[in-house]
């Protein structure tokens, strides 16, 4: 049953997420959310960011709460196969679009279950990445009083399942990494608005070498990358 229902869902994602999550709501429905869990868990990470691709915490993907901290993971490894290369970021708003998907990408993934233990797992595995502190500071840098949020969070009310809570969580379950986040901002922020592009261009372009591991057809599901 299992295999028939992954077969199912590869299947579907020929046509795009859409297809993907309306067969997913289906084996939910018709068997249950163990089988679903089942089902998810044998999806190859391209497979995972085919189906997340257009979920935010606005409308999470009903696979989020069932994507092992592995698939997380190598999925992470491949976002940058949405972005092409950035030879030169001149302003906030050269990445503000990428900003926005790697917040959508990260928080439905930590965040979108409401579960604390679930959130410390999903965030400790991120933290397993090279990039991954760089990854959570990106989504706040150049934000609207994200130095005062970092500086003192519980001093400023949480937009839910945006860079803040994503903060407010690290903090929480990882306060050693918060620390490390929160240092590497002032380090920035020292070289003002020098500093903050210096950062935002090398974790882009570092992400999407990461990718670029993965680039070209992988199962049914092709990564070639996208410019934006």
């Amino acid at each position: 049953m299992t295999t028939d229902n992954t077969l199912a869902v590869r299947a579907a994602l020929e046509s795009g997420a859409d297809a993907a999550e309306t067969q997913l709501a289906l084996i939910a429905s018709n068997a249950g959310d163990s089988q679903l869990q089942l089902v998810v868990e044998t999806l190859t990470a391209a497979e995972i960011n085919v189906i997340v691709a257009d979920s935010d915490m606005a409308k999470p993907s009903i696979a989020h709460a069932f994507i092992t901290p592995a698939q997380f993971l190598e999925a992470f490894d491949r976002l940058g196969s949405r972005w092409s290369r950035f030879d030169q970021v001149e302003s906030a708003a050269d990445y503000l679009e990428v900003q926005e998907i790697v917040e959508d990408f990260l928080c439905p993934m930590v965040l979108s279950a409401e579960d604390p233990k679930r959130a410390k797992q999903m965030l400790g595995t991120l933290f397993g990445h090279p990039l991954g502190c760089d990854a959570v500071l990106f989504t706040a840098i150049d934000r609207k009083d994200y130095q005062e949020f970092l500086a003192a969070p519980g001093d400023h009310s949480i937009i839910r399942g945006t860079w803040q809570e994503l903060l407010q969580s690290t903090l929480e379950h990882h306060p050693r990494k918060y620390a490390e986040i929160k240092d590497l901002a002032a380090a920035i922020q020292e070289d003002g608005e020098k500093g903050i592009l210096s950062f935002v261009t090398t974790f882009l372009n570092e992400m999407h070498e990461e990718a670029s591991k993965y680039h070209g057809p992988v199962g049914v599901v092709s990564e070639d990358f996208v410019d934006i």
